[in-house]
């Protein structure tokens, strides 16, 4: 089984759930541009976090991979 390249960078953000909302597209956003768009992948990915009204949202990039 091929393993997955480690990411450029990885971005974890927890707090109220509008907040991480709103700073996640913007670093994603922000980070995608500042790679290059044609050059990275980025994922983002959200949970709930441990206490009521709030979320944790992952943001990783990594190199694209070769078709």
């Amino acid at each position: 089984m091929p393993t997955r390249a480690r990411p450029l960078v990885a971005v974890r953000l927890i707090g109220p759930t509008a907040t991480v909302t709103a700073h996640a597209a913007t670093i994603a956003a922000q980070l995608t541009a500042y790679y290059g768009h044609e050059r990275v992948t980025c994922r983002t990915s959200t949970r709930t976090a441990g206490y009521s009204g709030e979320s944790r949202t992952y943001i990783t990039l990594s190199r694209k991979e070769p078709r």
